[in-house]
């Protein structure tokens, strides 16, 4: 007990060095790109579109899974060909609405300038996050790793661990922060501090229950946390 209690104390007195975010809800609100290009596959295939607000519980485990989960149980025999529906839409269309949430263009700066290093690991397909990461906050995250085939998605840490690689540091010296229990859970699974944002798309309910270090309810509120542990 002794040893561990040691053990504890050296943890919490390593410094954060880097932060690893989640894309979709959030760094950026991309519900309404990705609800619509849903709508617009499932329409193609013959089917009623959902309620935007559905898509909140849709999003979060990768493409195949929003796909799998907007067909439902029924439908499941279109699922190839509403998937490539959506993929030949979405990387025409997921610019159209999808935007930093307020406050996190300026957090990510702040964190810049204070020597935080940023890499972003999301389950939205590599080829999209690569665009859309560079393109709204330009050279400030150091490595980006969307889904794809050569890993498994999160809550899986493969993805994390190649970031944590990327930039050079440990898991102990990074806090993982995202807006759904699976963010919660890759971090858990890495051992590291986590953030849940509560501004995205399943909210401080399903983040508590997953066992986040610490609740955002603001963007700031990710900068006053990293702050607050290099004390």
């Amino acid at each position: 007990n002794q040893l561990m209690f040691h053990l504890n104390q050296i943890m919490e007195a390593v410094m954060i060095k880097g932060c690893i975010f989640d894309l979709d809800g959030t760094l950026v609100d991309s519900l309404k790109d990705l609800a619509v290009s849903t709508n617009h596959a499932l329409e193609a295939c013959g089917l009623a579109p959902h309620l935007i607000e559905n898509y909140k519980q849709y999003v979060g485990n990768g493409v195949l899974k929003l796909v799998e989960r907007a067909l439902g149980e029924d439908h499941q025999d279109l699922f190839d060909q509403c998937l490539q529906e959506f993929m030949d839409y979405y990387k025409d269309h997921c610019f159209d609405y999808t935007a930093p949430y307020p406050g996190i263009k300026e957090l990510v700066e702040d964190l810049h300038k204070e020597g935080i290093k940023l890499a972003c690991v999301t389950n939205k397909p590599h080829t999209v996050a690569e665009v859309i990461v560079p393109k709204l906050f330009g050279d400030r995250f150091i490595t980006t790793y969307g889904g794809c085939a050569d890993y498994p998605k999160k809550p899986d840490i493969t993805s994390l661990n190649l970031a944590l690689k990327d930039i050079g540091l440990t898991k102990g010296e990074c806090v993982f922060i995202g807006d759904s229990n699976v963010d919660i859970e890759t971090g858990i699974n890495a051992s590291m501090k986590t953030i849940g944002c509560d501004w995205g798309f399943r909210g401080e309910t399903e983040l508590k229950a997953a066992g986040a270090t610490k609740i955002a309810y603001k963007a700031h509120d990710i900068k006053e946390y990293v702050d607050d542990w290099n004390k």
